[in-house]
């Protein structure tokens, strides 16, 4: 028997990648000792941009699946101090995008030790919804952010 672990490996590193490499777009921000809720929320959104822009370029077969979640619970935290900036900014969209990372999540947890091909759909369709639901939050972040 042929080992096929290894291209459906790969496969799903580059679908990840692509998915979330075509949802990023710029962030915002200033870092200060006082910043005021907006500057809060925007500098979260940096942190978000940058923590979805690494899991775009995650290299899943090396890094496995305890890089995915790594930078997962990145983007949890991310996400949670933009909710907690105290900022009403783009709340519905976060909330969203917390869904969507959370349904990632579990895609990324039901892979375990079996890469599948269904498991691997799975988690490229929650990289696909992770994606589609950062433009909401990013799109939020473009108009209040300079």
């Amino acid at each position: 028997m042929i080992p096929t672990t290894r291209p459906r490996r790969r496969s799903l590193g580059f679908a990840v990648g692509a998915a979330l490499a075509l949802s990023v777009v710029a962030g915002c921000g200033s870092d200060s000792e006082e910043a005021s809720p907006e500057e809060q929320f925007c500098a979260a959104g940096e942190d978000l941009q940058s923590d979805l822009s690494s899991l775009a370029s995650l290299d899943v077969v090396q890094s496995g699946t305890d890089g995915l979640t790594a930078s997962i619970d990145a983007i949890k935290g991310d996400l949670s101090d933009m909710r907690e900036s105290g900022s009403e900014v783009a709340a519905s969209e976060i909330q969203t995008l917390e869904s969507s990372v959370d349904e990632l999540s579990s895609s990324v947890e039901a892979l375990g030790g079996d890469i599948s091909v269904a498991n691997a759909s799975a988690v490229v369709t929650a990289v696909a919804a992770v994606g589609t639901s950062a433009v909401g939050v990013f799109d939020a972040l473009s108009s209040t952010c300079s």
